[in-house]
């Protein structure tokens, strides 16, 4: 008993002091309470915009992609196959995945009468056709099969045992019922968005209603058939706790299926989902641990409060010790008092920040209760909110225990230190660095925590030597000056502290906001990266519409201030480490309007362009043929062996016609020019070689070679009779065709190599000017020559400048001049170089007409990228706008408490330096004198502290942005982050802190010393 009272003693005597000291305890309270709270809204709002990312990265997924679908393959013969047992199954495996899926069947593309065709049927028709003429069909039945009519028209077949019936023509409006079972290509021809332009040809496709009739047709038994059961996942269905149940269920059931039969599969969008979820996972994790430093400065507040109990404390333990209390019951009494405090901070901090997140998933759409259930309520936030309350109880004992809290301190300092340092060494985290939840991942995005902790140490270490040092220079300065430095470097304990904290809220407030200007430019820098320009217009791979087919250059120019470009993939042949390049021709003189960033080369825009100007006319040069031409003629004599001839003309849309003119062994060349090569512009001729070159060789023609030789002579060309005005003075041959300017020209053709004779180029007889990046610079030749492979180009460039990388391009770039690039490439390869990319610069607020013009005929065909509408997604994106809140927010609270910390060093100094005060009065000191005196103590704390938190606040920007590169959606890109401030911001910041704390410190002091009785130099402090 006597044991156990000596245990309660301690016990009681802590809850009666925490009762008497209410206000003072209420402060450390309220840093604990705030700290939890704002770490348990992090983390259910962190879940909560993870969320909301994966459903917008759903949304994204093409629709015949989204959809969760069960294929059964094969014909109806044999145990198994029927489609009623087929569908009970199917439908059971599928229930935990989704509900009401769409069943619907095709068979094999059939022939019937000598025409391919193919015939399916769907389960509730109306819902996935538009209905383009005639009527819905009805039931199906062997006798009469009422089908609808898709893609191409033709005969109806007639097909033994069934009488097909067309009622109506129509186009499909979802891929859901058949998702990869048709082909792009017939999908160009069924699908109500597409449109025909040069697609090939496809089989009619005739849907029936109702698979289950169709499916058992006799004279289809033997067919092979596919049934699918398909039901698009909704944006919103998988969230980030149960993408791995869904992933599980979908392998499952996969698996369970095909133990019964190989003919199933499943397909779910498994793979899209697991890759946003990574993204939005190291989002999240950074978003948390935004969140966590914001509350590991609010647990340095509530030690800054707590400091100013140290010296009651030491008092109550030496008047124990006088009345004989054992050291072991000192400590249990202050392990209770903390502990209390603590336990009851992180409780409350975490219900209210619990409710809080709660709010914020109801908002937005979000179940709550998962919510929670997943983040707060997790055995996770459970040990995170556990972890809180030890760790606050810890450093407030700690701070309550000056001699026994600094050694710690100082080995916690050194261990950071070496994290940070190990961290610098590691080098820059990408998305999968930050996604490891041990090791170098949690040490680079604890860098900013660590670092203040580090320079918190640092800065308080270095101020009792620093004010030493200020109170040995200031013997001569004012008597407040002297007693202000005087006062703190004889006891700089609390002064310290008070630095330290300073240094990590403002360190922390100066990082917050600047990397929340950082990020928000990087996605200003993003969306500027892949849209340079207003818009970018290409040609959808889903219409294989090109550019110029869609729209001519001019109508383009109509719209807005039109620039073409050429973008053609290449490589370096045998360059070591490179997967292959881009060449991008832009003309030189639009470079200037691109949207630029100083760190993509060293040269400028202007420099740019300049040195990729050409000197002259890069135009291509070839006879041009009249607009009206129907019939060319070539005169021509010959001798040796025959050749094939074949002219290239380049059509006035920028593509290539070849005419065949017949062989060497007729009497003359001559051919109909083909309607689009009307206008256009000859540049070459082709040669090729008409025997076989087995005539009369031994051993079975082994190591034959077909050949052609001897000598042609060409005359000027003749169109419909008339003799064009130019001939072939500037033309050269290659590939076996020696001889230039029309002369007698001299062959020796095999088929090894393209003889040509062509129309000589300006871009012949010098490289062109190019601009790579480093690596290609590097492999370049002697004066900077550079040979890259375009296709079936070879284009040689001359060096004359290096970018580190080029909007629009992730890999290594040449760029070269627009028309330069396409003369050049078109000297071996005519009609491959025409601009693929039309890039639109708009006029000052007619973003949004160019917008909607592009969306109407004849540019509706097309791909368009708006850097506006991209830009504006990047802002919107769940994660992104929950980081940049969540650092705004954390920038303003690390102010606010910075200024709290202000309000309570010169409160402390008022209550717990009264002894001091009262000498210094009794000595002489007035009271005006005694002000300035407490004033100056806390000015040289605060801006000491602000000096050391903006360089505090520097280096973690500097180093964060280096090594951590992420965009604000959590991903990597190929464009790093570069370093923003808003100065504007970080001035209004520290106008609000010197003018802010100077107020708060003038009305803490103004009331002090002016009262009349003894006592009064506490009067407010107490």
């Amino acid at each position: 008993m006597t044991a156990l009272r000596r245990v309660a003693y301690p016990l009681r005597l802590a809850w009666a002091r925490l009762a008497r000291r209410g206000g003072r305890v209420l402060l450390v309270w309220f840093g604990i309470a705030a700290g939890a709270a704002l770490l348990a809204a992090v983390l259910a709002g962190s879940l909560v915009a993870q969320d909301r990312s994966l459903a917008r990265v759903t949304a994204r997924i093409p629709a015949e992609d989204r959809t969760v679908r069960l294929i059964w393959g094969g014909i109806a013969s044999g145990p198994g196959t029927d489609v009623r047992k087929l569908d009970e199954r199917s439908r059971r495996a599928l229930a935990p995945l989704v509900q009401s899926p769409t069943r619907a069947m095709l068979f094999r593309t059939s022939e019937a009468n000598g025409h391919l065709f193919d015939l399916g049927a769907v389960d509730g028709l109306a819902r996935f056709v538009q209905l383009r003429s005639g009527r819905l069909p009805q039931r199906c039945t062997a006798a009469r099969c009422e089908v609808l009519e898709l893609g191409a028209s033709g005969r109806v077949p007639k097909i033994k045992g069934l009488t097909l019936a067309v009622v109506g023509r129509a186009a499909l409006d979802s891929p859901l019922p058949f998702g990869n079972l048709i082909t792009r290509e017939t999908y160009a021809s069924v699908l109500s968005s597409a449109l025909l332009y040069h697609t090939a040809p496809t089989p009619p496709l005739f849907l029936a209603e109702g698979v289950g009739s169709l499916a058992r047709v006799p004279a289809f038994v033997a067919t092979y058939r596919s049934y699918t059961w398909a039901a698009p996942l909704h944006p919103g269905a998988v969230h980030p706790w149960s993408l791995d149940s869904f992933a599980r269920t979908v392998a499952q059931t996969r698996s369970a299926l095909q133990a019964k039969s190989l003919r199933f599969d499943l397909t779910a969008p498994v793979a899209q989902l697991r890759t946003a979820n990574e993204n939005g996972k190291v989002a999240g994790r950074r978003l948390l641990l935004i969140g966590g430093e914001a509350a590991a400065l609010l647990l340095a507040f509530a030690v800054l409060a707590a400091t100013g109990l140290r010296r009651d404390a030491e008092a109550h333990w030496r008047r124990l010790t006088w009345f004989g209390a054992r050291r072991w019951q000192l400590v249990v009494g202050s392990i209770a008092e903390t502990g209390v405090v603590a336990l009851a901070g992180a409780l409350a901090g975490w219900a209210i920040g619990s409710a809080a997140g709660a709010l914020v998933a109801s908002r937005a759409g979000v179940p709550a209760g998962a919510v929670l259930a997943h983040s707060v309520a997790s055995w996770r936030g459970v040990a995170l909110a556990v972890a809180i309350a030890v760790v606050a109880a810890l450093v407030v004992l700690l701070s309550l225990r000056a001699s026994a809290a600094q050694r710690l301190i100082d080995v916690a300092a050194l261990g950071a230190l070496l994290a940070v340092v190990l961290a610098l060494a590691r080098g820059a985290a990408d998305t999968a660095a930050l996604a490891d939840d041990r090791g170098t991942g949690a040490v680079l995005l604890l860098l900013p925590a660590l670092i203040a902790f580090v320079a918190a140490v640092v800065w308080s270490r270095v101020l009792t030597p620093a004010l030493r040092a200020l109170e040995r220079r200031g013997r001569s300065a004012p008597v407040p000056v002297r007693l202000a430095a005087l006062s703190l470097a004889r006891n700089p304990g609390r002064a310290a502290v008070a630095v330290a904290f300073l240094v990590i809220s403002l360190g922390l407030a100066l990082f917050a906001a600047t990397y929340r200007s950082t990020l928000a430019r990087g996605e200003s820098d993003q969306a500027a990266f892949a849209v340079p320009e207003d818009f970018v217009v290409r040609e959808d791979l889903t219409k294989l519409v090109p550019v110029f087919q869609a729209a001519p250059f001019k109508r383009f120019q109509q719209v807005a201030r039109a620039t073409p470009v050429l973008r053609l993939s290449g490589n370096v042949r045998r360059l070591e480490g490179s997967p292959g390049l881009t060449l991008l021709g832009i003309p030189a003189g639009d470079i200037s309007r691109l949207r630029w960033r100083s760190d993509y080369s060293p040269l400028s825009r202007a420099q740019i362009a300049a040195r990729l100007e050409p000197k002259g006319s890069v135009a291509l040069r070839g006879i041009r043929l009249p607009s009206d031409a129907q019939r060319l003629v070539v005169p021509f004599r010959a001798r040796g062996d025959e050749l094939a001839v074949r002219a290239v003309v380049v059509t006035p849309t920028g593509g290539a016609q070849g005419i065949r003119l017949g062989t060497t062994a007729s009497k003359r060349l001559a051919a109909a020019i083909p309607p689009a090569a009307r206008g256009g512009l000859l540049v070459m001729f082709l040669f090729d070689v008409t025997n076989t070159g087995l005539h009369g060789v031994p051993n079975g023609g082994i190591n034959a070679a077909a050949v052609a030789q001897g000598t042609l002579r060409l005359g000027r060309p003749l169109v419909d009779g008339q003799r064009l005005p130019t001939g072939f003075g500037h033309w050269l041959g290659s590939g076996g065709i020696t001889g230039a300017g029309g002369e007698s020209l001299h062959y020796l053709v095999t088929g090894n190599d393209v003889a040509r004779f062509r129309a000589v180029q300006q871009t012949d007889d010098r490289p062109i000017p190019i601009v790579v990046t480093p690596t290609l610079a590097a492999a370049a030749g002697p004066g900077g020559v550079l040979v890259v492979d375009a296709g079936k180009a070879s284009i040689v460039g001359r060096v004359v400048g290096t970018v580190r990388r080029l909007p629009t391009v992730g890999e290594d770039v040449v760029l070269a001049d627009g028309p330069t690039l396409a003369t050049a490439v078109s000297e071996l390869a005519p009609g491959s170089a025409n601009p693929n990319e039309i890039w639109l610069d708009a006029r000052a607020g007619r973003q949004g007409a160019v917008a909607a013009s592009l969306r109407r005929p004849p540019f509706g065909v097309l791909e368009v990228d708006s850097h506006d509408a991209l830009l504006s997604e990047l802002r919107s994106e769940p994660l992104a706008r929950g980081t940049l809140l969540t650092l705004g927010a954390a920038a303003l609270a690390a102010l606010v408490l910075a200024l709290v910390g202000l309000l309570l060093v010169v409160v402390s100094d008022l209550r717990d330096e009264r002894g001091e005060l009262f000498d210094l009065e009794a000595q002489g000191a007035t009271p005006g004198l005694l002000r300035r005196h407490l004033r100056l103590r806390t000015t040289f704390a605060a801006v000491f502290g602000l000096v050391g938190g903006i360089a505090t606040g520097a280096v973690l920007a500097v180093l964060v942005v280096a090594l951590v590169t992420l965009t604000a959606t959590g991903g990597s890109t190929g464009l790093p982050l570069l370093l923003g401030v808003e100065w504007p911001v970080v001035l209004l910041g520290l106008l609000v802190y010197f003018g802010v704390g100077a107020l708060v410190v003038a009305l803490v002091t103004r009331r002090a010393f002016r009262g009349d009785a003894a006592g009064r130099i506490a009067e407010a402090g107490t």
